[in-house]
């Protein structure tokens, strides 16, 4: 027997408790009075996760594939007689039950209602979000490339500083939007005197993430945490980009053809990169850093065990030294540089070609020179008998819909000798010419987002 709901209108209880660190929210009921359900706020467990394979993680999605369609109504009905096994996403109104109240949410949804509607977030967590979305406040690069792929800038009123200072040029939109300063501290009553739908968090935050639902949600603005970065002070891998642009795509009402038509193009690169790693044979390993300190003596954030980028590197047959070493055990963590070289020359002397990455803020960007960023890690490590070669990379390549290209670009860099039919440079201008949103290629200097270091 289903527990009797109750409807508090224009009300919000919220209980916030902290499971391992991560703040957990329970909302009973919206501003709008519109009733939640009571599996927002839960937390998945690993076995209580949707499939892997699946890149749309909207309840729903019954068949828990790439797509929200009339195939789930099917599929749905077939759980219901018994023909198929019960899905996570098969629960439409997240009500704790597969019944045929289901069948009409799942209707409403394909029909694009007023309403709301349930997916799970990078927390692991079931969250909501309310339709129509018409306005939103996105922060960083790659809420700024994703928001670009998956055409919502036109609802984008709301950047954060970075995206206004840096990546304005992305867009037009960006460019007339108001800010909200950062991800850190966002200025909530901005926020609300703006009138926002839904707050697309820049990263995971720590800190700013146990305080965002309980500032905005009683406003009726809904916080989205769903992000295709690493995170601040949020110990957990965020590699599934494109899981994650799939989402953000289909909560935001955004445009799903041109959605697709990147995950094809993406699944064919990615596949290829995959297939090609497999065949090589002297490998190589590679340490990347995340800051640029001007003295040669000075200590260096390096990427370890779960960092994104580190995390992709291993699908495509390259070694990410931050992956195996028990010193790198963070996504992040500052050590001197005789450290570096230690790990550097242990790898060397295990017959890896070895690689110091530059992973800076350049791009388009430009916080950074990345041309001069390396040629000062050449130097820092010149004392060397055997010093690693030095490549870069713009931070914003792999923390966006850029990361297949940052891929081939590890690959081509790294194993210059393997034909793997894919050149970053072509990918590079390829993602531009088709998946852009405006014309901004020629603000654009790929030496800034990848190189190699010659003498």
């Amino acid at each position: 027997m289903k527990n009797n709901r109750t409807i508090a209108a224009m009300i919000i209880i919220a209980a916030v408790v902290v499971v391992a660190g991560v703040a957990a929210y329970t909302f009973l009921a919206d501003s709008s009075g519109e009733e939640s359900s009571s599996m927002v706020g839960k937390t998945l467990n690993k076995e209580q996760l949707p499939s892997d394979d699946s890149r749309l993680w909207v309840f729903g999605n019954a068949d828990e594939d790439d797509k929200l369609d009339a195939d789930d109504l099917a599929y749905l009905q077939k759980i219901i007689s018994g023909e198929e096994k019960e899905t996570t996403l098969a629960d439409a109104n997240c009500d704790g039950f597969v019944d045929a109240d289901d069948v009409t949410y799942l209707q409403r949804i394909l029909d694009s209602e007023k309403m709301k509607v349930y997916y799970v977030d990078n927390y692991d967590r079931v969250a909501a979000v309310n339709w129509p979305v018409n306005s939103i406040a996105i922060g960083y690069c790659s809420g700024a490339y994703c928001a670009d792929l998956i055409g919502v800038c036109d609802k984008v009123t709301m950047v954060d500083n970075t995206i206004a200072d840096y990546w304005s040029g992305i867009n037009s939109n960006f460019a007339k939007a108001a800010s909200y300063g950062t991800t850190e501290e966002p200025d909530y009553e901005k926020m609300i005197t703006s009138g926002i739908d839904v707050y697309v968090v820049g990263y995971c935050d720590f800190n700013a993430d146990a305080v965002s639902p309980g500032k905005l949600n009683p406003a009726g603005i809904d916080v989205m945490f769903l992000t295709t970065c690493d995170n601040s002070g949020v110990d957990r891998p965020n590699e599934y980009i494109d899981r994650t642009m799939v989402t953000m795509a289909f909560l935001l009402q955004g445009n799903m053809d041109k959605v697709y038509e990147y995950l094809q193009w993406h699944d064919e690169v990615i596949e290829t990169l995959e297939q090609a790693g497999e065949t090589v044979k002297d490998q190589s390993a590679y340490l990347m850093a995340r800051t640029c300190p001007p003295s040669l003596t000075g200590d260096i954030s390096i990427t370890g065990y779960n960092n994104t980028n580190n995390i992709h590197a291993e699908w495509v047959g390259i070694n990410a030294i931050g992956m195996h070493e028990a010193g790198l055990s963070k996504n992040y963590q500052t050590i001197g540089v005789e450290t570096i070289m230690s790990y550097l020359e242990k790898y060397k002397s295990q017959g890896y070609e070895t690689y110091y990455m530059e992973n800076c803020h350049a791009g388009l960007r430009q916080q950074y020179d990345l041309l001069d960023s390396m040629a000062l890690d050449a130097q820092r490590f010149a004392s060397m008998s055997n010093p690693p070669k030095i490549i870069g990379m713009a931070r914003e390549a792999g923390n966006s819909p850029l990361y297949v290209i940052e891929l081939a670009f590890m690959q081509n860099a790294m194993y210059p000798g393997l034909n793997n039919g894919m050149d970053y440079k072509e990918l590079f201008e390829y993602y531009f010419d088709n998946f852009s949103s405006e014309n901004y290629y020629n603000q654009l200097d790929i030496n800034q987002f990848f190189a190699v270091y010659n003498a």
